[in-house]
């Protein structure tokens, strides 16, 4: 994507940033209007979830802390990032279709459109991350300077999902089980991430197919940042690994986006 092109979006991104915001806003709306406790339902799910987890792998599997961490911080903190890029992802790879009416606008940017749905699921990140924080804070760990690293850790992740997704919602207008492969691989996803289990659990050698996972690098960066106390860069090569594919992804996207626009009209 030439570089012009790239100034050219985030210059109208800046512009656009009130219809943004009130379609964010119109969207996390919508996702539980038709409900009778409506908004409840954005933290009532994901913490009946983790709370399973938390009683299964405590009481039933016995899992032990990790080192001097109790194992409910370690569950939270790795849950919930999880969540956020999970969820959007999932909704992302199907933000065309559900805002069809706007396809055929020839001045409407429709790359802003996975911005919507990531900035939708943000409140509810920021205010499970408190939870999260709260969390650790009874568990007898106080914040420190490092924990600011979450800042860089949020947005590293938003980099990521924002490319993941330009890609994964043009080409969903065409291939359908573009969303329903997407949704396997984050269930998949979840279980080869280190979040229920410890990554020293296995041998030293296989580390590094772990760490190919990128959001491997997230999820053990918050809890470098909230739970161990380590710098943001603990691991330099896995850093400049982690940014390389996201470059990818959002040159990748954006090509394949601008490519297929101009037929966007005739499928959706």
């Amino acid at each position: 994507m030439p570089t012009n092109e790239i100034n050219k979006f985030y210059k109208e991104i800046l512009d656009k940033k009130d219809l943004i915001k009130d379609l964010a806003k119109r969207d996390f709306k919508q996702r539980y209007s038709g409900t009778y406790l409506g908004v409840f339902w954005v933290y009532f799910q994901p913490f009946m979830y983790i709370s399973v987890l938390y009683v299964v792998f405590t009481y039933g599997l016995r899992a032990a802390p990790r080192g001097d961490v109790p194992f409910a911080s370690y569950l939270v903190v790795g849950m919930i990032p999880w969540m956020y890029f999970s969820e959007g992802l999932n909704g992302s790879s199907s933000i065309i279709k559900q805002y069809s009416y706007l396809v055929k606008k020839i001045n409407f940017r429709l790359s802003i459109l996975p911005i919507v749905k990531i900035l939708s699921s943000i409140i509810p990140h920021l205010v499970l991350m408190g939870i999260a924080i709260l969390v650790t804070i009874i568990n007898g760990k106080d914040l420190s300077l490092y924990s600011f690293q979450l800042i860089y850790f949020f947005i590293a992740m938003t980099s990521l999902l924002f490319g993941i997704s330009l890609l994964t919602s043009s080409l969903n207008l065409f291939l359908p089980d573009t969303a329903k492969f997407i949704s396997v691989v984050t269930q998949l996803g979840f279980w080869f991430t280190p979040i229920l289990w410890d990554i020293n659990k296995i041998p030293e050698q296989y580390h590094w197919l772990i760490q190919l996972n990128p959001m491997e690098y997230i999820v053990t960066g918050y809890r470098n940042s909230l739970l161990y106390d380590k710098f943001i860069i603990q691991d330099l090569w896995q850093t400049f690994y982690f940014w390389g594919l996201t470059l990818f992804f959002i040159i990748i996207g954006s090509i394949v986006f601008r490519k297929l626009r101009p037929h966007f009209a005739e499928v959706v």
